[in-house]
């Protein structure tokens, strides 16, 4: 079971190498390119979160699930 699940994640980890063609630079390149990304992803996932999410609630006139939590605890304290 446990290879079974390292085979997959060896597989889909190869082939992300071949489609960015990360495969072909060197070790040191591939680690800087995948910072890059996963700031890049941080980035856009805070962007998602505090702006978007807020600003398409505010349209639909959806309360954002925090407020609602902060009225809850406001009401025990």
């Amino acid at each position: 079971m446990l290879q079974n699940i390292i085979d997959f994640c060896n597989y889909w980890w190869f082939r992300y190498l071949m489609v960015t063609e990360l495969y072909m630079v060197e070790k040191w390149e591939r680690v800087t390119i995948h910072v890059i990304f996963a700031v890049l992803f941080c980035l856009f996932w805070y962007f998602n979160y505090s702006v978007l999410l807020s600003f398409t609630g505010s349209i639909l006139g959806i309360t954002p699930i925090s407020d609602s939590i902060e009225q809850q605890a406001a009401k025990i304290a």
